[in-house]
């Protein structure tokens, strides 16, 4: 009698060294990128580290003829535009390091029924 389960497990133990060096190394990029938001009108640049951080902020001088309503929004969005691009630099590199995990090759019919397990 073969048990599915236990060759997935064997598998996980035979790859596991490589997925912690390949995560231990995209972790690395990770910390050293960043992403950039840009307001509406384009005055307003945000540079965001990949933990949300907000590392930079640029105003153009054009953009102090705003009413500070609105230069609080141009601020807003390129923030919110940075970090949300920092975030989904985070789930892209994320992803493509779980997508090499061996459980990443996990079958969804496992031979033991209507795939609740």
């Amino acid at each position: 009698m073969t048990f599915p389960a236990l060759d997935r497990i064997e598998a996980l133990a035979r790859n596991l060294d490589g997925w912690q060096r390949e995560l231990g190394a995209r972790m690395a990029e990770l910390e050293q990128s960043n992403a950039t938001g840009v307001s509406d009108s384009g005055l307003v640049t945000v540079v965001a580290a990949a933990d949300g951080k907000i590392l930079s902020t640029d105003i153009n001088a054009r953009a102090m003829r705003f009413d500070s309503y609105t230069l609080a929004e141009e601020i807003t969005a390129a923030a919110n535009r940075a970090q949300e691009a920092a975030a989904a630099r985070v789930r892209e590199i994320v992803g493509e390091v779980m997508g090499n995990a061996p459980a990443a090759e996990r079958r969804t019919d496992d031979g033991y029924g209507d795939g609740r397990y």
